[in-house]
């Protein structure tokens, strides 16, 4: 089945592409005047004008409708409840982001398999695929998952460590 379009320049949030896809989502909301609805509730201040608060209740709806046009059908169902931008965005943060010892181990596959194709990329550009998967693993594995801290350094698996030392 081939892939959903996506209106952006980015991928549709795919369930396995949270973290470069929340990057992106951030950007797009601080040009389109959201991003503010997602880091702090901040209410229409009561003497607003009219159009103020038109303005106001505008954004704010533009906020969920981009995260909304941002996802995966499948997944639409995650958010379809609410209307509100923060409250999308936080339950898609707990449904895909990596805090979880089952999405280390996916991390760690997908880390090892990447494979450089010169026909399609450049060395720079794969050393850098290379140095985020690294990175994406690295500080899940460093902090915490499920509020404990996992394990000191040597603990952790021989690929852990090579991806590491990387």
């Amino acid at each position: 089945m081939p892939a959903e379009s996506s209106p952006f320049t980015f991928p549709k949030l795919d369930g396995s592409n949270y973290t470069s896809w929340k990057e992106d989502m951030k950007v797009v909301l601080m040009d389109r005047g959201c991003w503010s609805f997602i880091i702090e509730d901040k209410p229409c201040p009561e003497q607003a004008t009219e159009k103020e608060k038109f303005e106001y209740d505008w954004r704010k709806q533009r906020c969920y409708t981009t995260i909304y046009q941002g996802i995966e059908r499948k997944f639409l169902p995650l958010i379809r409840h609410t209307t509100d931008g923060k409250e999308a965005w936080n339950i898609l943060k707990t449904n895909f982001e990596p805090t979880s010892k089952a999405r280390l181990a996916v991390l760690i596959d997908e880390f090892f398999e990447l494979k450089f194709n010169p026909e399609e990329e450049t060395i720079g550009i794969f050393c850098k695929r290379v140095d985020e998967k690294k990175r994406e693993e690295y500080i899940l594995y460093m902090f915490e998952v499920q509020g404990k801290f996992i394990q000191h350094f040597w603990g952790y698996s021989k690929k852990m460590r090579i991806i590491i030392f990387l």
